[in-house]
């Protein structure tokens, strides 16, 4: 079976005949620049994007927000509690979002009795993981310039950014920074170089 948008597993009609009647699936529709949840909020919901951008992040010890990543429609992020308390993020939304907002005993349970959410779900985890090995692996071995053509080049696959221009009206020079691990300041003057800005 495969879970496109509309067969998401979290749909609240997806599995009736297999007796799971969701009743805390919720599509909630969000304006740009809201806080989803932040620190101290240790649980959240599971939310899944339909549709638009949210950042996902942590604070230094100064306060500041770091970008962790940015994600897209048909990705999930929240606390399945498996950190042991050590939960410290914000999720932030950079565009309009439609999400589907799923109780967290609920999307538990259907991640471990439903074998084809099971397998979604694997392939969701692993997927986010190799990106995350990707990242680390350019900013170890990339020069300046590579680390941030990589970045955006991860970025323009999205719906929303297909290019530089809607790209500068949802992400900072600090999220880039924070994506590549060079300084805010590195980042303004490669893009000056590869974009004229």
């Amino acid at each position: 079976m495969k879970f496109e948008m509309e067969s998401s597993p979290f749909f609240s009609v997806a599995y009736p005949t297999r007796g799971l009647c969701p009743k805390d699936v919720l599509i909630k529709e969000v304006e740009r620049g809201v806080y989803l949840y932040e620190p101290p909020v240790k649980t959240t919901p599971i939310y899944e994007i339909i549709s638009g951008i949210v950042k996902i992040g942590s604070y230094s010890q100064e306060g500041e927000e770091v970008c962790f990543d940015i994600l897209g429609p048909g990705e999930f992020f929240g606390n399945l509690n498996y950190l042991d308390g050590q939960f410290f993020e914000f999720s932030k939304t950079l565009t309009q979002v439609k999400l589907r907002v799923n109780e967290i005993d609920y999307f538990k349970d259907i991640i471990i009795n439903i074998p084809e959410v099971s397998e979604w779900f694997h392939r969701k985890v692993v997927m986010r993981w190799w990106k995350a090995e990707n990242r680390l692996y350019s900013i170890r071995s990339l020069d300046v310039e590579e680390k941030v053509k990589k970045v955006l080049t991860d970025f323009y696959k999205m719906d929303e950014i297909r290019d530089f221009k809607a790209l500068k009206k949802l992400l900072t020079l600090q999220d880039i920074a924070d994506l590549t691990g060079l300084t805010r300041q590195t980042v303004s003057k490669v893009l000056k170089k590869l974009y004229s800005v």
